[in-house]
């Protein structure tokens, strides 16, 4: 029996290495730097609260806090209802069900560089397609990345964000559906249950623990957003207005730009404890509309 253990510590070993290398210290070496002053090249000095008490100062930091949440009230509710319609769709009996799940799954896979450069030219003010069907319906074009207005800017880039992520959520509810059995439709259906009753009275409850999921995945996604406005803002990225400013660009700017890594990393402790703070609110409100039976 000691020897079993002894080898399943062994067996272990790297797993545990991994861990503690590439989680645990960085964390933790997080955490120290935080509170001291570093700009890579120099040996760390400690300066105590001083980095907490600068980020909080910055109005730079509370535009970016509005701005991703901005960015998750438009991302989170359009990915998940977009997500939930199209796997209720797609679990139907419909010819090319195959090919179409592809489709809605095709843009998970794609590389945000080829994503960012389709949408970009869709966005393009001159001759994006957006704003040629504007012009047909005899509408300004918009400015829909260089608007002066924040709002707009944010929430284009929302819509990109919904258009990459809705093909995963929609896998995790479709799963969901598929587990639903079909003497439960056809009780419904004997029963006089229309397609939407059917879908609000058993399919919304029973998927219900995957709508969760999907939620909480997407509101930390949102938080943590960055791929998405490095590849739509490009080369512009150094160059970005403050007003369109998220916590994640903040942080890359502060740390790999400026080389302030002690603000950084408290403005990155920051959003932890903000991501910390939503996700225990969504879990507060889990028993009243998700069902487990």
């Amino acid at each position: 029996m000691h020897k079993q253990n002894y080898w399943g510590y062994i067996f272990t070993l790297p797993f545990t290495i991994n861990i503690l290398v590439f989680t645990a210290f960085p964390v933790v070496f997080s955490a120290y730097v935080s509170f001291v002053k570093w700009d890579l090249f120099n040996p760390p000095l400690w300066i105590g609260l001083e980095n907490w008490r600068q980020v909080f100062g910055q109005q730079v930091f509370w535009i970016s806090i509005r701005n991703v949440f901005y960015f998750a009230l438009v991302f989170v509710p359009l990915q998940t209802i977009f997500a939930l319609v199209v796997a209720h769709l797609l679990n139907q009996a419909i010819r090319g069900q195959s090919l179409l799940r592809l489709f809605y799954f095709l843009p998970v896979v794609t590389p945000w560089i080829a994503g960012g450069v389709l949408w970009a030219w869709l966005y393009n003010t001159k001759y994006g397609l957006l704003n040629w069907v504007l012009e047909t319906l005899h509408m300004s074009p918009v400015k829909w990345l260089d608007s002066k207005y924040w709002w707009v800017v944010i929430g284009s880039i929302a819509l990109v964000n919904v258009w990459k992520g809705v093909g995963s959520s929609m896998i995790l509810l479709l799963a969901g559906m598929q587990n639903i059995s079909k003497e439960m439709k056809e009780a419904a259906q004997i029963d006089g249950a229309s397609g939407w009753m059917y879908f609000t009275r058993i399919v919304f409850p029973l998927v219900s623990p995957m709508i969760y999921m999907v939620m909480i995945l997407s509101t930390i996604a949102a938080f943590q957003a960055f791929d998405v406005f490095l590849s739509m803002f490009g080369s512009q990225m150094s160059n970005v207005p403050e007003r369109n400013m998220v916590t994640n660009m903040l942080i890359y700017r502060d740390a790999f730009q400026l080389f302030k890594m002690g603000p950084a990393s408290a403005a990155a402790w920051a959003l932890f404890a903000i991501i910390l703070i939503i996700t225990l609110f969504q879990r507060y409100f889990e028993k009243r509309w998700v069902h487990y039976d």
